[in-house]
Parts: C-alpha cells; sequence; structure tokens
C-alpha cells in the first residue's frame, strides 16, 4: 500500500535565490493582471470600435446585420452577415437589395419596382411581392463584392441569430 503525505505532494521549484520570495510572486501575479486588462481592453475596444467604425463609414445607424431566414436564396442564405450602407432614394433602383423598417424589425429584399412615393421588394426566394415600402423606412441597401453579389460572411450571423434568442 503506498502511503501519500506532504512529502510526497510536489513542490515549487526554485532555480534562483529570489525566484520565489514573495515579492517575486507579486511581480509575477501583476504581470498575469496586467496581461489580462490589456487583452480586454482590446476585446472591448474592438467591440465597441468596430460598429462605430462602419456607422461612421457606411452612413447608417444599422451598418451590419444577420440573415435570420431563406427568403433571399441563394443570393444570401440564413447565417449570412452583411455590411450594409446608406442609400438615397434616387441611388435605389431595381435588383438592388434593400433593408428596411417594418414592424417586426428589419426586412432585407430585392426591389423588385419603385415609383414616387414608395418601392416594392420581394425575397428572391419567395413567390409573393411585400407590400409597399415608404423610401423613409429604408434603412440602406446591402455591400456588394461584385455587381448583383451582395458582401457576405456565411456563418457569423448564427452568432447574432442565437444572442437575440437569449
Amino acid at each position: 500500500m503506498t502511503r501519500i503525505g506532504a512529502a510526497s505532494l510536489p513542490t515549487a521549484r526554485c532555480s534562483e535565490r529570489d525566484a520565489c520570495t514573495p515579492v517575486a510572486v507579486t511581480r509575477t501575479v501583476l504581470k498575469i493582471v496586467l496581461n489580462v486588462a490589456i487583452y480586454a481592453a482590446i476585446v472591448v475596444g474592438i467591440l465597441w470600435g468596430v460598429p462605430k467604425f462602419l456607422i461612421w463609414k457606411f452612413g447608417t445607424d444599422v451598418p451590419i446585420a444577420a440573415i435570420t431566414s431563406g427568403s433571399m436564396w441563394p443570393a444570401l442564405k440564413t447565417g449570412d452577415m452583411i455590411l450594409i450602407r446608406a442609400v438615397s432614394k434616387p441611388d435605389i433602383a431595381e435588383g438592388d437589395i434593400v433593408v428596411w423598417r417594418n414592424a417586426e424589425g428589419f426586412t432585407i429584399h430585392r426591389v423588385v419596382r419603385t415609383n414616387a412615393t414608395t418601392l416594392v421588394t420581394k425575397g428572391d426566394a419567395n413567390f409573393s411581392e411585400d407590400p409597399p415600402v415608404t423610401y423613409e423606412d429604408v434603412v440602406g441597401e446591402a455591400v456588394e463584392f461584385r455587381p448583383e453579389q451582395p458582401f457576405r460572411i456565411p456563418y457569423i450571423g448564427y452568432i447574432s441569430i442565437w444572442a437575440s434568442r437569449l
């Protein structure tokens, strides 16, 4: 039978005379705390700064959005994250993907018709058109990577979708 006692427990090994003094331990702890604080500041800076930069860059209060349904498939898939830029009324054309406010939040669909006071949108995978949307409800348009191809980051939108369900 093996007996476990204090003598068999691992002990701190000090290669230098001062390595295990209280001052050295305090310095090590302070270095760790400082590193954690620096990394936390970087993460907070990114989480706060990136959205602020995008708001400034794209000129809209809603510069990013997650695709929450398959209504825009195949151009946009559920879980995609898109960038949105401000758009003025004269710049909205048929074929543009616009983001507009509604009672449930936001809708991201393609413009099928425009007139003087409203525009009509439709999801690429939908059979029917949406009710007319006023230009005042339009938040912006999807940033395009190439003509008719919106810039999207696959799967990143699932984080936002998951967080909204908490």
